[in-house]
């Protein structure tokens, strides 16, 4: 049984290629045409491949009913592009769809004919339902079992879905993309238009007090906005989360500023300068009807809801973070050091600890030797910098600074502060200390193994009347020495115990 229930079938379509662990989504939507490429495990791709063509092929709808004439030129030379780069990577996977503006245009159909034969691509236009699920399926693919509300504006639509423990409720899709609105010049006549198209959402008052999952460009320039704004440590959107009311200022402020004010504001792109007072607008007055408890950015959506939805049940239910990780750590570490062997054997040191934490000591055990192939002397900055800023999913940007100084703890114990300091400002003193202790256990680890694998499971790591005690077996009794004495000692001092070394007959 599928983890995540809808009435709709997948809609992917396939292209045969070499590429069998790529995965690539061709989006066509009312603002701009993009290309991206995934690749790793099923349940934790990662994009290897980002590129967007911001054509405005809705620009000109409200008026015409048609597709701008402009934008379907730029479209057309950007899906050749695509095209060209999918077959040359050798993809396997690849989904094409178009959105709002192809879907309620008078002469879509006619695009999508001229696309199929000037490019060879066959795209499917998804109707707005199921641009809704799979807007709903990209949250659930980076956060499994959440419940809430996902809003997701593209240039032409704005998709509303209820999600309920990890599984699509009711949805609705709305005329409210920025490039809609972009023609209704009186600010009455504008607020009118949204209210009463979201006033149309009967269920959406009851979503009330539940997290708000925002999607969509446009509004992630809020987010940017808002961290240049607090000098915010680190630039990464997903899993960004604020309280409303200090989106519904910002979204106040923008929905009422110049082009040329935009143009001086950090954090806004210049290719969001046009469509932002109206996204800003947009999103005011959700906040107002939805009134949810908190904001979280997301940035996964249609793209990766398209990868979701071809899993099969038992796929959807693997950690996405913990896949990608593994993928990670199978490609990069030396020595193959099994981190169930690493989770295990230092477990006794976090006795208790709660499952949240644990997940995040089981990603810092695999995430423990990125750093080998650097200079010994950057490693430990470079491992902290990769494990922060990886675009791993399925984590929020505390634990991501646990792992990261815990990774960095394990290459180093004395380090610069710099980024490190503004980090730390993420974290609670409890979890600074938990993440130096993770740190402290794996460099034990690899010290005692050379991050090898096997040499753990004769050595038992044990915390007995406040002593700290690592018993080494007779297999490995050679591996002792004063370095592994000092990183005994080391982890010991953090956790205020004492410490020996025992070798076992």
């Amino acid at each position: 049984m599928s983890a995540v229930i809808t009435d709709v079938d997948p809609i992917s379509t396939v292209s045969e290629g070499l590429g069998q662990d790529l995965a690539a989504v061709v989006d066509v939507g009312s603002n701009s045409v993009r290309l991206v490429v995934f690749e790793g495990p099923s349940r934790g791709r990662l994009p290897i491949f980002n590129e967007k063509v911001l054509c405005g092929l809705g620009r000109s709808l409200n008026e015409t009913g048609r597709l701008d004439e402009k934008g379907v030129e730029r479209a057309v030379l950007a899906l050749k592009r695509f095209s060209a780069l999918i077959q040359r990577m050798g993809v396997a996977q690849v989904d094409n769809v178009a959105t709002a503006a192809v879907r309620d245009a008078a002469d879509g159909d006619a695009f999508v004919d001229r696309v199929r034969r000037e490019v060879g691509i066959e795209l499917r236009v998804l109707t707005g339902k199921e641009e809704a699920i799979m807007a709903g399926y990209g949250v659930l693919a980076s956060l499994p079992n959440v419940k809430g509300l996902v809003g997701d504006l593209g240039g032409g639509s704005l998709e509303l879905v209820e999600l309920k423990n990890g599984r699509i409720g009711r949805t609705a899709t709305l005329p409210l993309g920025p490039l809609r609105l972009e023609g209704i010049a009186d600010p009455v006549a504008l607020r009118r238009h949204v209210d009463d198209s979201l006033g149309s959402v009967d269920w959406l008052p009851g979503m009330r007090g539940q997290p708000l999952y925002v999607v969509g460009g446009g509004w992630r320039s809020l987010a940017r906005v808002h961290m240049a704004q607090t000098d915010y440590p680190l630039h990464i959107i997903d899993n960004y989360t604020v309280e409303p009311d200090v989106i519904r200022e910002i979204s106040r402020v923008l929905s009422r500023q110049s082009r040329n004010s935009l143009q001086r504001l950090a954090g806004v792109s210049s290719r969001r300068v046009d469509t932002l007072p109206h996204a800003a607008f947009a999103l005011r007055r959700l906040l107002k009807i939805a009134a949810p408890d908190k904001v979280v950015f997301s940035a996964h959506g249609l793209r990766e809801g398209l990868l979701f939805d071809r899993l099969t049940a038992t796929e959807k239910k693997r950690d996405p973070l913990l896949e990608s990780c593994r993928a990670m750590a199978e490609r990069e570490n030396r020595f193959a050091i099994v981190d169930q062997e690493l989770f295990d054997w230092m477990s006794p040191v976090f006795e208790g600890e709660s499952a949240d934490d644990a997940r995040l000591r089981s990603v810092a055990c695999l995430l423990s030797d990125v750093g080998w192939r650097v200079h010994p002397d950057y490693r430990d900055q470079q491992a902290f910098r990769r494990v922060l800023r990886a675009p791993f999913p399925a984590i929020d940007h505390a634990g991501r600074a646990l792992v990261a100084l815990a990774v960095l703890w394990r290459y180093r114990s004395n380090h610069d502060e710099g980024l490190v300091t503004a980090i730390k400002r993420l974290l609670t003193e409890e979890q600074i200390e938990l993440a130096q202790k993770i740190g402290l256990a794996l460099r034990l680890a690899h010290t005692l193994t050379g991050g090898t694998a096997g040499a753990l499971h004769n050595a038992e790591l044990t915390v007995d009347d406040g002593a700290l005690t690592l018993t080494l077996g007779p297999a490995i009794a050679d591996l002792n020495g004063e370095t592994v004495l000092r990183r005994l000692e080391a982890l010991a001092k953090a956790m205020g115990s004492a410490s020996a070394i025992k070798l076992r007959d």
